[in-house]
Order: C-alpha cells, then structure tokens, then sequence
C-alpha cells in the first residue's frame, strides 16, 4: 500500500520474534509460507503480516474449522491416519490460508 511505511525485519530477527530456527523461516520463504522482498539484497519480512500469518499457523480451531469446510469429514474415521491422509490433511492447511 502506498504511504504507509513497512516495519521490515530481517530473517533472523523474525527467527527470534517468533522462538523458531533460522532454517525454519527460510523453509517457510522456500514454501511460499511467508512473503518477503529484497533490500539492499536482504531478504525482509513485513513484522505486522508475518504476526498475522504466525497467529493463522497456530490457530488450531480456526484451522479445524477451515478443514472442516474443504474435506469431507464423513469419509475420514478417528486417527490413526495413513501417511496418505497426513499429507492430504497438511496439504488443505496450506491452501485454506
């Protein structure tokens, strides 16, 4: 959005904000997890929208109840679940933020 200043933090003070590895905020960029542009060839992460996108991740019941919406919940039984189901549940997650 034009006029309004960013608060752009580097990588690794978004591992420190939010108690994780370095490695695994670079694995979230990789994955298209969370956004970022290049600054002086840094790559910066908007603060506020990494927050936002942090809360969305961890949100358990708003993340069951996006599932909920995209999968039939009648054709799964009570885990334990296959590697396969693992992976479609996982999958929705991503798409669904």
């Amino acid at each position: 959005m034009k006029g309004v200043e960013r608060d752009l933090i580097s990588c690794g003070e978004a591992a420190e904000l939010l108690g994780i590895s370095l490695q695994a905020v670079h694995q979230g960029l990789r994955r298209g997890l969370v956004r970022h542009q290049v600054v002086d060839g840094r790559k910066m992460i908007d603060r506020h929208l990494l927050l936002q996108r942090w809360k969305g991740l961890n949100d358990l019941e708003a993340q069951a109840e996006l599932c909920n919406r995209y999968l039939d919940c009648s054709a799964w039984g009570p885990p334990p679940w296959s590697a396969e189901q693992w992976q479609t549940l996982r999958v929705t997650l991503e798409l669904s933020n």
